[in-house]
C-alpha cells in the first residue's frame, strides 16, 4: 500500500453549536462502539440481564452516544412496496410515509389509482405514490404531522447505516428509553456529532439517530424518561435496553426488567450512591462479564466499566 492510498483515522468531533469546530476525543467513538457491541452481544443473554457501568468523569453525551451506536446498529426494516402499503390501508389505519425530503405520519384518507400516476391523502397531504419512498403502517393513533427528514450525515455514512436511511427513519426501532434529568438529556441529543479530522459530512445533531419522542417529531423511537417515572414503572412496554443517566435513575436499578440495562456513574459528583448500588447488584447471584473479552470493547482512558450478568 503506497502512502497515497492510506486512509487517515477517522476522530469523530462533537460541539454543542451548529458551525462551531469539532472537539475530537477518542471516548466519543469509544461511546458509538459500545452501543452496537450491546446490541451484538443480545442473542447471547438466553434470558439474563446484561448491566453494564460506566464510570466517567463527566456524564456529558455517555447515554447519547451509546443510544446512537445502539440505533445505528439495528438490523434494517424489512417494508413492502409503498402502492401495496396503500393498497391494504383503510381509514382506520395510521401510516409514516416517507419522500426523499418529508416525513408525513398520520391517518390514511384515500387512494385513487384511476388517475396517473396514482395519487394518495394520507398524513392530510394529497400527493402521487411515486413521491414516497417508503411507508410503514403504524401500531398507534396519532396526530397528522409533516417534518423533514433527519439528515444522516458523517455518523450514518461511517456505520453504513446511510444506505438504509429512509427506511430506518419510516420504521425505526422503538428499543431503547434513556432515563435521567430529562434537560440534561435533550440538550446532550442537541450535540453535533461528525467527523473532526476534517472532511466527510456536515456535523449532526444526535437526535438524528435517537429520534426522541416528543410531540411534535413526525417520526420518532427513542423514550426520554424523567428519573422520578421509574418510580411509577414508566419504563414503555417493547424496550430492550435502558440507559440509566446518574444516580437519580440508577437507584431503580433492581426494578428495571429489560434485557440490557447501562448505568452513568458521574465522578464529577461526590457522592457514591450510584456504584454502592451497582456493586450491591453484582454481588448478588450475578455472573461477571468481561468487557474486553466477551463485550469486545475496549474502555477509553479515564472511564472504567464493570459488566455482569443477572437472572430476569
Amino acid at each position: 500500500m503506497t502512502a497515497d492510498t492510506v486512509r487517515p483515522r477517522v476522530m469523530l468531533g462533537i460541539v454543542d453549536e451548529a458551525g462551531a469546530p469539532l472537539k475530537g476525543d477518542p471516548f466519543i467513538g469509544a461511546f458509538v462502539s459500545l452501543g452496537s457491541l450491546l446490541r451484538r452481544y443480545l442473542p447471547r443473554l438466553e434470558g439474563r440481564q446484561l448491566v453494564v457501568a460506566l464510570s466517567v468523569p463527566c456524564r456529558d453525551y455517555a447515554a447519547a452516544l451509546i443510544g446512537a451506536g445502539w440505533m445505528l446498529s439495528g438490523p434494517t426494516p424489512k417494508l413492502d412496496r409503498p402502492i401495496d402499503v396503500f393498497r391494504r390501508a383503510d381509514r382506520q389505519t395510521y401510516l409514516r410515509a416517507v419522500t426523499d425530503k418529508k416525513v408525513v405520519t398520520g391517518i390514511f384518507s384515500s387512494l385513487d389509482e384511476t388517475r396517473t400516476p396514482p395519487r394518495v391523502i394520507t398524513g392530510g397531504k394529497n400527493r402521487t405514490v411515486d413521491w414516497y419512498k417508503a411507508v410503514a403502517v403504524l401500531s398507534d393513533a396519532c396526530d397528522s404531522i409533516e417534518g423533514d427528514v433527519p439528515e444522516p450525515g458523517f455518523l450514518a455514512t461511517l456505520t453504513g447505516a446511510a444506505t438504509t436511511w429512509l427506511e430506518r427513519i419510516t420504521a425505526p426501532a422503538q428499543d431503547l428509553a434513556l432515563v435521567g434529568t430529562s434537560k440534561w438529556l435533550r440538550e446532550d441529543l442537541a450535540a453535533r456529532i461528525g467527523n473532526a479530522t476534517g472532511g466527510g459530512a456536515v456535523a449532526m445533531p444526535l437526535a438524528n439517530y435517537l429520534l426522541p419522542i416528543t410531540d411534535k417529531a413526525a417520526t420518532w423511537a427513542t423514550a426520554i424518561i424523567p428519573s422520578a417515572r421509574l418510580g411509577e414503572g414508566k419504563i414503555p412496554p417493547h424496550r430492550t435496553a435502558v440507559i440509566l443517566d446518574g444516580y437519580g435513575a440508577i437507584k431503580y436499578l433492581n426494578d428495571i426488567t429489560v434485557p440490557i440495562v447501562v448505568c452513568i456513574i458521574d465522578r464529577s459528583i461526590a457522592d457514591e450512591s450510584s456504584a454502592e448500588l451497582v456493586v450491591q447488584a453484582r454481588v448478588s447471584n450475578s455472573r461477571p462479564v468481561s468487557i474486553k473479552e466477551n463485550l469486545r470493547w475496549q474502555p477509553p482512558i479515564g472511564v472504567e466499566a464493570l459488566a455482569f450478568t443477572v437472572a430476569l
